[in-house]
C-alpha cells in the first residue's frame, strides 16, 4: 500500500507508514531523498519517516545531506524490541499509580486511603506493583508466593519476559514458593532463572498468603487467592506493617525447604519415585514413622540417638505442616512421600 500523508496518520496506521518507508530504504540499500521520491514518497513523508527511523535506530545520517545508511535490520530490530519491552515493563509497573490518580480525579480529588496505605485496584494493579518493587529495590526483596490469581499471572508473564522480575546486583532476594506451584511450567522457568540470577529460593507446603517486602520501605499483601479480583489487597509504606510482614515471611522461610530439593523430589514423583524432599536417612525415618514405630525403635533401626530422631521427626512434621505424628503420616501418604 502506498504511504499516506503522515499528518493524517495515528496509531497502527502511523506504524505501518514508518515500517513501509523502512522496507523501501532496505530495498534501496543506500537510501537518498531522490531515490525515496522515485519510490513514491513526498518530501514531507521523507522528513517525517527518516527522522522517526533515525530516532528508533534503524537509519543513520549519511555522509552527505539527503542520504542515509541502513543499520543492519537484525541488529536494529533486536535493540528496538528490547527498548520497547523495557518501556512496556515500566508501563505495567506504573499502571496502578495512574489508575489511582484517575480515580482520585474522578472522585473530585477525594483521598480514600489512609496515608501510607493503598488498597489495590485489582489483579492487574497487584501484578504491576510487585513488578515495580523488583525494579525499585536496592537492598531487600522478599516474596512469599501462595498460588494466588495475581502471582500465577505474574509468573506466566515473567516466564515470557525473564527481565520482568530482575533486580539489581547485591539485593537480598528471597523467594518462598508454595509446593503446589511446582506443577506449573512457568513457575519452574521463573525459579530456575531466579537461581541463576543469585536469588535464594525455598518451597513449602501451605504458604499462607502472597506477600512482598521491598527494602525497609514497603510491603504488599495479595489476597487474590481468597478473592479472585484481589479486593482487599494492599500496599503499605509504614514501618510497622513492613516489619510485621517481614517477620511472617522470615518465619515461613525457616519452615521451607531449599528449592532444589523440592524440584528434584517433584521430578522423582513424575518418574514414579518418592516425592519427598528428604535425604536417605530422613526417608527411612519417615517410613518407620508412618508404620507406627516409636522413636526408640527408629533410633535402633537407623543407628542414631533418640534425640536425633526427635529432631528429625520435628523437621519432617514441619515440612508436612503436621501437628501430630499421625497427621504427619497421613500427609506423607497423601503427597506420595511414602
Amino acid at each position: 500500500m502506498d504511504a499516506q500523508p503522515p499528518a493524517r496518520l495515528h496509531g497502527a496506521a502511523y506504524e505501518d507508514f514508518v515500517s513501509g518507508v523502512f522496507r523501501r530504504a532496505v530495498r534501496l540499500g543506500s537510501p537518498s531523498r531522490p531515490a525515496l521520491r522515485d519510490a513514491g514518497l513526498t518530501d514531507e513523508e521523507i522528513d517525517v519517516a527518516t527522522a522517526e527511523l533515525e530516532a528508533r535506530g534503524f537509519l543513520r545520517s549519511g555522509g552527505t545531506p539527503g542520504t542515509w545508511d541502513v543499520v543492519p535490520p537484525r541488529e536494529a530490530v533486536a535493540r528496538y524490541a528490547a527498548e520497547t519491552e523495557h518501556r512496556l515493563r515500566l508501563a505495567r509497573a506504573t499502571a496502578g499509580e495512574l489508575e489511582r490518580a484517575w480515580r482520585r480525579a474522578a472522585d473530585g480529588g477525594v483521598q480514600r486511603v489512609v496515608p501510607g496505605m493503598d488498597f489495590l485496584g485489582g489483579v492487574d494493579d497487584i501484578v504491576g506493583r510487585i513488578a515495580a518493587m523488583h525494579l525499585a529495590t536496592t537492598e531487600r526483596l522478599w516474596w512469599a508466593i501462595d498460588g494466588s490469581v495475581a502471582s500465577r499471572r505474574l509468573l506466566e508473564l515473567a516466564a515470557d519476559d525473564p527481565g520482568l522480575l530482575s533486580v539489581r546486583p547485591g539485593v537480598d532476594r528471597r523467594l518462598i514458593l508454595d509446593t503446589g506451584l511446582l506443577e506449573l511450567p512457568a513457575t519452574v522457568a521463573v525459579m530456575e532463572q531466579a537461581v541463576r540470577d543469585g536469588a535464594l529460593v525455598r518451597t513449602g507446603n501451605g504458604v499462607p498468603v502472597t506477600a512482598v517486602v521491598c527494602d525497609d520501605d514497603a510491603t504488599l499483601v495479595d489476597i487474590s487467592r481468597f478473592d479472585p479480583e484481589g479486593v482487599g489487597s494492599f500496599e503499605a509504606r509504614m514501618e510497622a506493617p513492613v516489619a510485621a510482614v517481614a517477620s511472617l515471611i522470615e518465619r515461613t522461610w525457616l519452615l521451607a525447604a531449599p528449592y532444589g530439593e523440592m524440584r528434584d523430589a517433584n521430578r522423582r514423583k513424575e518418574e514414579g519415585g518418592s516425592a519427598a524432599p528428604l535425604d536417605e536417612r530422613d526417608q527411612t525415618i519417615l517410613t518407620l514413622l508412618v508404620s507406627g514405630a516409636s522413636d526408640q525403635v527408629i533410633a535402633r533401626r537407623c543407628d542414631i540417638s533418640v534425640r536425633t530422631v526427635e529432631r528429625r521427626v520435628r523437621y519432617i512434621m514441619e515440612h508436612l505442616g503436621a501437628a501430630t505424628r499421625f497427621h504427619a503420616g497421613a500427609q506423607a501418604v497423601r503427597r506420595g512421600w511414602v
